[in-house]
This record gives structure tokens, C-alpha cells and sequence, in this order.
């Protein structure tokens, strides 16, 4: 087993530069190796994080990081669709296409990623000087030549996660969206709604900053959360509750408020990591005491080589700009601690940084 460097997790709020991270001798057939371009840190490598990997322990001292776009340097014999060189898109969720749960159209339900709750020997996330991945024809895009790196490393998350969601909630047009938590996410979202024909769009967030992105992307309505009783507010607004929510952050109210917003026979697609192990709670009222026809989702990024290209065909053809998600830039793997420490400070000018390997 070779060692490389990486950044990884070594306790509650501690981020470090190791020399012993893992990289197998041999790839396997259908693998790839890809050197990092541009990362891009997350809400749920801070958590881990800020909690020394308190939800998966196997991870501290493995790196950590699933946002990368980079540039292939090595393939296995049975890789057919790219080649050394290639520029790429790298799948932060890695399904396993050759599963049970693929078959039956489930394939992010198994997953060959560091959070799938496995701890591989020979691998860990993409903070690394090269990444190994072991389906690269299904689990990598090739990066459009008009799309930028900013733009291409915003869509394995951001991008795949808040489409997955518009999709999974299925709205039809001139409908009313509400989407709890305006962050990089859910900003994705409400321009994800605006492009499915979405009529109305709240976003409710705080920061202005944010505000500022959610108009330009589409948004209608705009909406604090600290304002007391916001639900309300929304559907006196809508003229009546929205047809459709969105949780894509907020605290441990925001599926209670969902639920109380959203008009019978609604639905309310999660797209938030809950990572505490505490129970859910809402009032059996704002569920229509049990027979009010609405619908909770636990939806997850939505990976894979075709939903890639399928996002990078909105960005490549002026659908959509992820890059005004991006307010911090920094340069160089050493960087990443500084870069992580914006989301443990809760710093309010950050939406998103991104990390040049250079």
C-alpha cells in the first residue's frame, strides 16, 4: 500500500495535513486515479468535523472531502468512455451500479463512498494528492469545455443533491415552493424550482448575502426566520399554504413548519443531513392528525455519471450559474483547514469556498 498526503480528521474541531494517507499499488479494471483541480469543503465534512467523526468514528484520520473536480492520471484496463487526461467531474456519492438496489432503481441506496459506513483500507475522501475511485465509466463527467472549474465543482453536491430534491417533489407549473434553509443548497434549490416551472418560490433564510443570490436565481419572496410565526406569513402571502416544500437547513423545527405550510396531499422532500440520532417531533395537527394525504421524503444527492452530465448540460447552456454560490477562494492542499474553519466559525459572509490544488 503506497501512502499520500491528504487532510484529515484527528479530533473535535481538529484538521490536519497527513503524509499516511492511503493509495492502493494496483487499481482495480473499472478504477481510476484522478488529481485534485479544485476542491470544495461542505456543511457535512464540518460536522464531522467539528465532532471529531462522532457519527462515523471510522473516519478520523482518514482525509475527508467528496467535492472535487479533477484531471485523470491513471485508468484500469476495463475503463472505456475516458482516458488519461480527461478533465472530470468526480461523483461525490459513488453508487454502486452493480447492486440489488441499482436493479431496482435505488442506486444511491448502496454506496461506495467514505460515509457509506465502511471503512475501506485502501481509500478515504477526495483532500488528497490523488483519488482513487473504482467505477470511473459511472461515476465520473467530463467536464464541458465552456464550464469553468468553479462551476463543475459545485455540481456533485450542491447541484445533484438540490436537483435530486426539485425532482423527487415532483412540481408541476405555476406551483408554490417554500425552501427552509437558503445556503448553498438551497439556493441550488430555488433555481432548480424556478427551471421545473415553479410560479411562486419562498426561500427562507437570514443572511443577506444569501438573499441577494436567492433573487437572482429566481426567488419571489424572501424570508427571515427569525421573524416570529413566519410560517404563517407564507401562507398569507401564497393566499394559502405552498404545494410543495424544500428543507434544505433550518433547526429542529423545520419539518414541523414544513409540514404546517404545505396543503393537504403536499409534499416535503428533506434534503438536510441529521447526524444527531435524536427523535423528529411535530404536532399531529400539522400532519392532518394523520390522514392529511402529505408526504415526507429523506432524499439524498442524487450521483452518477448521467445526472452529472445531465447538470452540466443546465450550466454548460447558461441554465444556470452554480459559481455565484463561491465567495471564498484559497490556493493549495494546506489551505483546506482555513478553509473548513469558515463553517466552524459560522462565518455569515460564507456561502461556499473553494480550494485551487495548485
Amino acid at each position: 500500500m503506497k501512502r499520500m498526503k491528504g487532510v484529515v480528521i484527528t479530533g473535535p474541531g481538529k484538521l490536519e495535513i497527513s503524509d499516511n494517507c492511503p493509495l492502493p499499488d494496483k487499481i482495480v479494471p473499472t478504477g481510476a486515479l484522478i488529481k485534485p483541480l479544485i476542491w470544495s469543503p461542505c456543511t457535512s465534512d464540518a460536522h464531522l468535523c467539528a465532532t471529531g467523526c462522532s457519527s462515523l468514528p471510522y473516519l478520523i484520520g482518514k482525509a475527508v472531502g467528496h467535492e472535487m473536480c479533477g484531471v485523470i492520471t491513471e485508468i484500469g484496463n476495463d475503463v472505456h468512455d475516458f482516458k488519461v487526461g480527461d478533465r472530470v467531474i468526480v461523483c461525490s456519492v459513488m453508487p454502486i451500479w452493480r447492486s440489488l438496489e441499482a436493479q431496482d432503481g435505488h442506486a444511491n441506496n448502496r454506496q461506495d463512498n467514505m460515509y457509506a459506513g465502511i471503512d475501506y483500507p485502501d481509500r478515504g475522501g477526495s483532500f488528497v494528492e490523488s483519488y482513487y475511485i473504482r467505477d470511473a465509466d459511472m461515476n465520473l463527467a467530463k467536464i464541458p469545455e465552456d464550464v469553468t472549474l468553479e462551476q463543475a465543482v459545485m455540481i456533485p453536491d450542491m447541484m445533484c443533491t438540490a436537483f435530486e430534491g426539485m425532482r423527487q417533489l415532483g412540481t408541476g407549473f405555476g406551483e408554490s415552493i417554500a425552501v427552509i434553509g437558503i445556503g448553498p443548497v438551497g439556493l441550488m434549490v430555488i433555481r432548480a424550482a424556478v427551471l421545473s416551472g415553479a410560479g411562486r418560490v419562498f426561500g427562507i433564510g437570514s443572511r443577506k448575502i444569501c438573499f441577494d443570490v436567492a433573487r437572482e436565481y429566481g426567488a419571489t419572496d424572501l424570508i427571515d426566520y427569525h421573524e416570529k410565526d413566519y410560517g404563517k406569513k407564507i401562507i398569507a402571502l401564497n393566499c394559502g399554504p405552498v404545494d410543495g416544500v424544500v428543507i434544505a437547513g433550518g433547526g429542529d423545527d423545520s419539518l414541523e413548519i414544513a409540514l404546517s405550510i404545505v396543503k393537504r396531499g403536499g409534499t416535503v422532500v428533506n434534503l438536510s443531513a441529521h447526524f444527531s440520532n435524536d427523535p423528529f417531533k411535530f404536532s399531529s395537527s400539522v400532519f392532518g392528525f394523520g390522514y392529511g394525504g402529505k408526504t415526507i421524503k429523506g432524499i439524498g444527492c442524487g450521483g452518477g455519471r448521467l445526472w452529472m452530465s445531465r447538470m452540466a448540460a443546465l450550466v454548460e447552456n447558461k441554465r444556470v450559474d452554480p459559481s455565484l454560490l463561491i465567495t471564498h477562494r484559497f490556493h493549495g492542499m494546506e489551505s483546506i483547514p482555513e478553509a473548513m474553519e469558515l463553517f466552524l466559525n459560522h462565518d455569515r459572509s460564507l456561502i461556499k469556498p473553494v480550494i485551487y490544488n495548485d
